[in-house]
């Protein structure tokens, strides 16, 4: 089970409240007060003790009690939606897939890699792979996805390494990564006050509950696409 704290301004004592998401039982921590004030980190430490009694173990964002307390991580979901989010993001930027090459950098051959190689092999015109390891697997891959592939020219790169944001570029191997200029959503999901939606998202994914061709990749403009293609 997973929880989140939850500071809402009134009453006069922690109480925690179950919810349930597409089935994912999530537990809110309700805190008086505010975290600004006197008592919140009383109140924070309450509250993970009540949290761990109804038996959730990890978090949906990070205490700053306890920083190092288990929270979810979002990698998994991001690099789940990595076809559809480079996809849409070619479309914003008024570029046709088809006529587009992509690049796909990682580590290893791992199975979010191929599975998104395989997604893009459909909408693009070209792939520009790179592997840290198992590089003779880029050609082996060419000619089971029926792809070219290049080197070099790509109009938009997912990387399933660390790394940091740029337009264009997806670094997706943080535990958590920084997306700027998009967001995901999955339509009709109504979420509890104080819930973090990209976490309880992620939440889903790891229980098995998450509709993943169902999500949304959303542009800060608007601008949306199914994530059909999702692994």
């Amino acid at each position: 089970m997973v929880g989140y704290l939850h500071f809402v301004g009134h009453g006069h004592r922690v109480r925690v409240t179950a919810h349930n998401i597409l089935g994912l039982a999530v537990w809110e921590a309700r805190l008086p007060g505010s975290p600004e004030s006197m008592l919140a980190r009383r109140r924070m430490a309450k509250g993970l003790d009540e949290l761990e009694e109804v038996g959730c173990r990890r978090l949906l964002a990070p205490c700053p009690l306890v920083p190092y307390y288990p929270i979810v991580h979002t990698r998994r979901l991001w690099q789940a939606v990595a076809a559809p989010l480079v996809l849409a993001e070619l479309r914003q930027r008024g570029l046709e897939p088809c006529r587009s090459v992509v690049a796909v950098r990682g580590e290893r051959m791992s199975r979010s890699y191929l599975r998104t190689c395989q997604a893009l092999a459909r909408e693009v015109k070209a792939l520009s792979l790179s592997l840290l390891r198992q590089e003779a697997f880029c050609w082996n891959l060419q000619q089971e996805l029926g792809v070219p592939l290049v080197e070099g020219g790509a109009a938009a790169t997912l990387s399933f390494l660390p790394g940091h944001w740029r337009p264009g570029f997806f670094p997706l191997g943080d535990d958590d990564p920084s997306i700027d200029g998009w967001h995901l959503e999955l339509p009709g999901l109504s979420l509890p006050d104080g819930c973090p939606p990209l976490p309880t998202l992620a939440a889903l994914l790891d229980a098995g509950r998450l509709p993943v061709g169902e999500v949304l990749c959303v542009a800060e403009n608007g601008t949306c696409r199914e994530a059909e293609n999702a692994i």
